[in-house]
């Protein structure tokens, strides 16, 4: 489970700013996670409101970087290219400023705090520490071009991967690359245990959802994804699915190679799906498969989705949602957020973190309720355009008692858009006036 995460310098968040995911208030009716040790406690669910262009979306974006940071640094990053961060940009020395990440995870029930800083040239600083017994133990240290420093409960081949360490690599993509054992498992993590569900990577959530549904084909209406798609009355059918053309994908993967040969590791290739899908609709006359294409926008957003939240739902992992509520009716957002909140539903103790507009979901006509603890909010300084990200726990709220909807939507918590009524005026002015 996911305990914090903080990040400082990327994109608008230009200053230190921490999502927390440890719950202040003890709320038997959600699917709470406990450390071995009894130290802290984690919520299933946070969700992050804010206006337009608030910053939100880039909490989102900045644990994906992060996230593809140990996943590529050593393997895909240019050697000699430097780091692709993306500092904040609006202030004139954009490059004399780190950038940082730092999480705090449970592995084994065991916290680990894992972190480093770049620029654009080289990582900086990087660290990896676990609490066995809410004592800091380091297993390792690195900070500029000093060598890296061990703890005593690090073993293995520690010294080869410093040998093959590049100043715009991260140790512990290296040690995973070279197989070991102890920093592998906290590679899984970021792998396998935290995932992202954004518009840029649909094609590979979709197929997610396929390989789920050839899996469970044996139980045919009963599997678990044939049960959401019926559960979302989409007026769907089921899902024909036709196996890749393994020419096409040869052919894919060559181009693939021929590009990075000739633009470098930096160059981002769209995957395209491996599987063509087309969704079957039945009537009184049959039953009838369109292309993925001609469904609706929430059609192909709930389809991509069912995958990732089948699957982090079954092993307990970490899902980061981009804009929820986008293309998604409000009942089918908050019967996605009630999976997770749910100890009936989640029992592996799974989490989902998403960015969102709907307010609904803090009002009282829902079946979830989300506690003060699971939200929060984005705002951006009026001088710096700089984000700040804040929780609702900063105010005074009776969880039950209030109407959160009603609260957020009369600006109590901030995070809404300022209207100017006297502009719109001039505006009805001028168009009348042409």
């Amino acid at each position: 489970m996911l305990l914090r995460f903080q990040v400082t310098n990327h994109a608008s968040l230009r200053d230190e700013q921490e999502l927390s995911l440890i719950a202040s208030d003890r709320h038997p009716e959600r699917a709470e996670c406990e450390l071995v040790n009894g130290e802290h406690r984690a919520v299933p669910v946070a969700a992050i409101y804010g206006t337009n262009a608030s910053g939100k979306s880039n909490v989102i974006d900045a644990i994906r970087w992060m996230r593809q940071a140990v996943l590529s640094s050593f393997r895909h990053w240019d050697p000699t290219g430097g780091i692709p961060r993306r500092p904040f940009a609006l202030r004139r020395d954009v490059t004399s400023s780190p950038t940082s990440f730092s999480v705090d995870f449970a592995l084994n029930g065991v916290r680990h705090e894992f972190g480093f800083s770049v620029d654009d040239d080289r990582v900086t600083e990087e660290w990896l520490y676990y609490f066995p017994e809410r004592k800091a133990n380091r297993l390792y240290e690195r900070n500029g071009d000093s060598p890296v420093a061990f703890g005593r409960s690090l073993t293995g081949r520690k010294k080869i991967i410093s040998e093959l360490l590049r100043p715009n690599s991260l140790y512990l993509s290296v040690a995973a690359a070279q197989g070991h054992p102890q920093l592998s498992e906290v590679y899984r993590w970021f792998q396998k245990g935290l995932r992202l569900a954004t518009d840029g990577n649909f094609r590979n959530r979709l197929d997610h959802t396929v390989r789920l549904l050839r899996d469970d084909r044996e139980q045919g209406d009963s599997a678990p994804v044939m049960r959401l798609l019926q559960f979302a009355d989409l007026g769907v059918s089921g899902l024909e699915v036709e196996e890749p053309d393994e020419t096409v994908i040869d052919e894919y993967q060559r181009l693939t190679r021929a590009m990075r040969e000739a633009l470098g590791n930096r160059v981002r290739v769209e995957t395209p799906g491996l599987h063509s899908v087309r969704v079957e609709h039945r009537t009184t006359e049959g039953v009838f498969p369109l292309d993925l294409a001609e469904e609706s926008s929430g059609t192909r957003t709930w389809i991509g989705l069912m995958g990732p939240v089948l699957a982090t739902l079954a092993e307990g992992a970490v899902l980061c949602v981009d804009e929820l509520d986008a293309r998604l009716h409000p009942y089918l957002v908050d019967a996605l957020v009630g999976m997770f909140q749910s100890p009936d539903v989640n029992r592996s103790g799974a989490q989902l973190i998403f960015s969102t507009h709907e307010a609904a979901l803090l009002g009282r006509n829902v079946r979830t309720e989300l506690f003060r603890d699971q939200v929060w909010f984005t705002e951006k300084d009026a001088e710096t355009l700089a984000t700040r990200l804040f929780p609702m726990t900063e105010f005074h709220v009776r969880d039950s008692l209030e109407n959160l909807e009603k609260r957020y939507l009369a600006g109590r918590y901030g995070a809404v858009p300022y209207l100017d009524d006297d502009l719109l005026r001039e505006i009805s002015e001028a168009v009348g006036g042409a």
